[in-house]
């Protein structure tokens, strides 16, 4: 099931509205360099990862503010070379959102303050 959600990506003075695929199958924000440029998100250290095909790679992560459904808060942004705005699992909890596995619609877990 393929869930899609308005997402705002937020970095000092930029932001950005996009519509993102939301993913339980990974861990956090997943961003493309494109968009992480155009919104000023600097690459701050590097970390391996696991990508769908089993390949173990290197990429960039960089600090960033992401806003769903009117909940806000700072994550850390992976930062890939192509490809789609993805939101994972420990992102969606740090929200206080998850997945209703019959609706396929994401709803709030706890009250946000």
């Amino acid at each position: 099931m393929m869930i899609r959600k308005k997402i705002r990506l937020i970095k000092e003075a930029d932001q950005t509205e996009i519509e993102a695929l939301i993913d339980i199958g990974i861990n956090r924000l997943v961003i493309p360099r494109e968009i992480a440029k155009k919104i000023g998100v600097k690459p701050m250290y590097r970390i391996k990862t696991e990508h769908g095909d089993g390949s173990i790679r290197e990429v960039d992560v960089g600090p960033v503010f992401i806003e769903i459904m009117g909940r806000g808060a700072p994550d850390w942004a992976t930062i890939v070379e192509k490809g789609e705005v993805c939101v994972g699992a420990e992102t969606l909890e740090t929200l206080g959102l998850a997945v209703d596995p019959v609706t396929g619609e994401l709803y709030p877990t706890r009250r946000f303050v």
